[in-house]
């Protein structure tokens, strides 16, 4: 599977990842095969959360004996209980540096590891940081050795699904973040010119939200009939598998985040990653078919 530099970091990481947030879903056996699934098909970076139920615990369970084999990347700022086994539904974040103290702790204990690459800020927007002690707290730990890369990842509810959030993020102030999480498809594409400007200024971008279907659409297959994308479609590939290429073909992303509970899909996605980025002139004419359907990047 093809690797790229996750910006200026020095890491090569596959352009498929795995998002592990839909661990909250399944058992404990469908986890283990889940994720040493994604290992066997040679992916390479995996995202968690504290507050993503027993995803942490599972990563440690499972394949903590495999460590290293892949980039981990986790969040902060997550209102876990004290016990670190947080709900699927814990939503509230705490910006100060006791809780991200907190949050590392609990973190490396139920991932079985003494490190996690990529540390990132869980959705808050720059004004939450602002007058705190976050961002000093993220590098004395970065100097602990405890984590690697300072990073942010975007909220998915947030306006234009993260777009007015990473504008922010961009700007010189935020120069501690080697790497930005945001979501980015053919059907959500607010955040491409950010995407590029973060690449270039040496950022690693992750990216989400590839694969998901999102309204008005009934499912992904619908949204590539509606927008006329079904003849640029090879004949055995499925509209995921269309769209994640989609994405892949932008060479300003890194990575991509693809979440399943189910090992066939992982093998779809894995088969897609495999095929590659499209044509010139197929990824060309989807652009022009998304812009005329009023999908371009910006709000």
């Amino acid at each position: 599977m093809e690797k790229r530099a996750l910006g200026a970091t020095g890491d090569k990481v596959t352009v498929l990842g795995y998002d592990a947030m839909e661990l909250r879903h399944v058992g404990e056996a469908q986890a283990k095969r889940l994720l040493n699934g994604v290992l066997d098909a040679g992916i390479n970076f995996i995202d968690t959360a504290p507050d993503y139920g027993r995803s942490e615990d599972m990563i440690g369970e499972y394949i903590s004996h495999r460590r290293s084999e892949y980039f981990l990347a986790t969040k902060c700022g997550c209102d876990i209980p004290p016990s670190g086994q947080a709900g699927a539904d814990t939503r509230r974040h705490i910006w100060t540096g006791k809780q991200l103290l907190h949050n590392i702790e609990h973190s490396l204990k139920r991932l079985k590891t003494d490190y996690v690459d990529f540390w990132q800020i869980h959705s808050a927007y720059p004004e939450q940081l602002q007058n705190t002690d976050v961002l000093e707290t993220m590098h004395q730990v970065k100097e602990s050795g405890q984590v690697r890369h300072l990073a942010v990842s975007m909220g998915g509810q947030a306006r234009g699904y993260g777009y007015v959030q990473i504008r922010e993020y961009l700007k010189p102030e935020w120069s501690a973040f080697e790497a930005m999480q945001v979501w980015y498809s053919a059907l959500v594409r607010h955040s491409e010119r950010e995407i590029t400007q973060a690449a270039k200024q040496g950022i690693g971008t992750i990216i989400r939200g590839a694969t998901r279907r999102i309204d008005p659409y009934a499912s992904l297959a619908d949204a590539c009939t509606k927008l006329g994308l079904d003849d640029l479609r090879d004949a055995d590939e499925t509209a995921a598998q269309f769209l994640l290429r989609f994405v892949i073909t932008n060479p300003d992303i890194h990575t991509v985040i693809v979440g399943t509970k189910n090992l066939d899909h992982l093998a779809e996605n894995v088969a897609a990653a495999h095929i590659g980025a499209l044509s010139e002139d197929v990824y060309q004419q989807t652009i022009a078919r998304l812009q005329a359907a009023g999908i371009k990047p910006g709000l």
